[in-house]
């Protein structure tokens, strides 16, 4: 499917937008470029773009923030497209009295005159043009940070929207309810008195599916709200060292502390590491515990075990005229011995735990290095707190000077390391799968997702057997168990082939560093050549990382879509700009600009030079809250002095 944008036609919206009408002809050029001022309704017209084409809805205040002036009673946007060379109409109605808002859909194939209202579009486009993929490719700036952001899931839910992964979703919820229709159907055929027994059973599964929901929906909102309070932590962490170290005495006095802490730390983590090596070999943990293992291993030599319930020690003994106990092996007796053979230990298996016995037997260690271990690993845990304390007291001195700001500063912090603490004993509540700490929190199904995956598990397994659907149920586990699979398959993929396209137009796009894209998970992971893992990026980079994105996604997409943007350089220094400018244009299919004047040096210029397939517009202001719409380069060149002398 291949959709082009055609133009758009506002009415009575304020910012400049009381009347105009952009045209970009019914075959579009494939690069647009239109000139806007800031105040002649770049964001409202961006915004009334992403809305139009979602058919988002629009809160009153948001209708009524969009009127023009208090003479207009209602408003009128207007999207006008091609969708494999035919043209629809959206049309959004404000109606400012009430603060409503409409959408209509003009087709030419339509019934009734082509108009109808809602959004009256084919299944394919309709399932396209939805708020997640519409941002997308009308591109919402504060895109560029959420897609690095690890804390939320843009760019796994980007490739999801555009790769329709979303359908293998509703094929999984489209499957449960085939296994609820069949239970209702069995349900339907049973007694009254089993009817109300099912429906009893039912209405226990249903309740234990609700707070499973409930409890995942918890769990995503605490997610959130912990990496809000870190980010907030580490904010305020960063404030009161700047703070404190505005006094040279404080400063210095810290710059020795922050050293120690640094050997402490790292002390600590090589005898955590050494603790945990000696743990995992158990005769160094305990005399008692050597002494065990020393104990095993001999009685296994004087049981002559594993020889003995060997199968190679039966088929021998089949051979004998005399049993072990004495008795006289017949033909019954030495036929029965050798078929019952193969119920023991093969050689290899024997030779393995003959390894074993020996290593029990001769078994040892010093305990004593764990015990010096742990006791090195507690001192420095004490020093640690020193430390910190030391820390506290020199800031305490600061607020005992009279220092406010610092002292709101720890109140804050303190707030905040109390609210994580809250937070992380809610999630160790609602998470954990170790029945010891279950048990020592007293949690319960309805409170602790994996009992509450257990009791689901168990309340389902009774319903499908009262309804004598559990093959059925069987059945349908396995299918979406192979739909998931195929799906986290088609998504790990489709990360794989994003990323490495992501990292060649980074490398063409910013030359001074080697930006690159380390994985896609919920967010991107960058990571720079000698530095490992890059945290912090420039405004600049950042966008260019999400051109860089968002280019690899749209260009290998099923669908052909233009890509809309607002001030696509301005945080762009020159050079990076005319990267921008002349790489990233040639991977759509149509590309719409929305640019100031500021922005032609490095990237508008760039277009000058291409003989053909591209359309300069420019949008003046003009008094009443309307505009003038020029077309030709020249005029969009010229722009900025008439501007000025205006």
């Amino acid at each position: 499917m291949e959709v082009r944008l055609t133009g758009w036609r506002s009415q009575n919206i304020r910012g400049g937008l009381r009347d105009i009408d952009i045209d970009l002809g019914a075959d579009p050029e494939r690069w647009t470029l239109v000139q806007m001022p800031n105040g002649t309704g770049k964001t409202t017209t961006m915004a009334l773009l992403r809305a139009t084409l979602a058919g988002a809805e629009l809160p009153t205040q948001t209708v009524r923030d969009l009127r023009a002036d208090d003479s207009v009673e209602t408003g009128f946007f207007e999207v006008r497209l091609r969708v494999d060379d035919k043209p629809i109409r959206l049309q959004l109605h404000l109606d400012f009295r009430d603060g409503s808002a409409t959408y209509w859909t003009v087709r030419a194939e339509a019934r009734g005159g082509g108009r109808e209202e809602g959004r009256a579009l084919p299944a394919d486009l309709r399932e396209l043009l939805k708020a997640p993929l519409t941002e997308l490719f009308v591109f919402n700036g504060e895109l560029a940070t959420q897609i690095r952001d690890l804390t939320k899931t843009r760019a796994a839910e980007a490739i999801r929207a555009l790769y329709r992964l979303d359908t293998l979703d509703a094929l999984r919820r489209r499957i449960d309810r085939l296994v609820d229709q069949e239970q209702r159907r069995a349900a339907s055929v049973s007694t009254a008195k089993e009817e109300k027994g099912l429906r009893r059973l039912q209405n226990a599964r249903d309740e234990a599916r609700m707070t499973k929901e409930r409890l995942n929906q918890q769990q995503r909102t605490t997610a959130v709200r912990m990496a809000e309070r870190e980010r907030e932590r580490a904010r305020l962490e960063t404030e009161i060292l700047a703070r404190m170290t505005e006094d040279a005495g404080i400063r210095t006095r810290l710059e020795k502390l922050t050293e120690r802490q640094g050997e402490v730390d790292a002390a600590a983590a090589l005898l955590s590491a050494q603790a945990l090596d000696v743990l995992r070999r158990p005769p160094h943990v305990h005399p008692r515990l050597l002494s065990r293992l020393q104990t095993l291993g001999g009685k296994l030599y004087e049981l002559k075990l594993p020889e003995t319930i060997s199968a190679e020690f039966f088929r021998e003994l089949s051979t004998q005229a005399t049993c072990v106990c004495g008795r006289p092996i017949g033909h019954a007796e030495r036929k029965a011995i050798s078929e019952g053979a193969a119920r023991y230990l093969a050689q290899d298996q024997i030779s393995i735990i003959n390894q074993m016995k020996l290593a029990l037997r001769e078994s040892s260690g010093d305990p004593s290095q764990l015990t010096q271990l742990t006791g090195d690993l507690r001192e420095q845990l004490n020093e640690r707190r020193k430390l910190k304390a030391e820390r506290d007291r020199l800031a305490s001195e600061r607020i005992a000077e009279g220092d406010e700001v610092l002292k709101n500063l720890k109140t804050e912090l303190a707030a905040c390391t109390d609210e994580l603490a809250t937070l992380t004993a809610s999630v160790e509540r609602l998470t954990t799968k170790d029945p010891i700490r279950q048990r020592a929190l007293r949690v319960t199904w309805e409170t602790n997702q994996a009992l509450c995956d257990a009791e689901l598990k168990n309340r389902q397994f009774r319903l499908d057997t009262a309804t004598k659907t559990r093959s059925f149920v069987l059945q349908g586990e396995r299918l979406k168990a192979l739909v998931s699979d195929a799906a986290e398959r088609a998504l790990d993929i489709l990360r794989e082939r994003v990323r490495l396209s992501t990292n060649e137009k980074l490398a063409q796009i910013i030359k001074t560093e080697a930006l690159q894209v380390s994985r896609i998970g919920g967010g991107l992971e960058l990571r720079s050549t000698g530095i490992g893992a890059k945290g912090g990026v420039s405004e600049g980079q950042s966008l260019a990382v999400a051109y860089a994105f968002l280019t690899s996604l749209l260009a290998e997409a099923p669908y052909r879509l233009p890509f809309i943007v607002d001030s696509p350089a301005v945080s762009l220094d020159t050079a990076v700009r005319r990267e921008v400018g002349e790489l990233i244009p040639d991977f759509f299919g149509q590309m719409i600009m929305f640019v100031i004047s500021s922005e032609r040096e490095g990237f508008a210029d760039a277009f000058y030079d291409r003989p053909s397939d591209v359309q300069y517009i420019t949008v003046s202001p003009r008094s009443g809250g309307n505009a003038d719409v020029v077309q030709g380069v020249e005029a969009f060149k010229n722009f900025h002095s008439r501007e000025g002398t205006a």
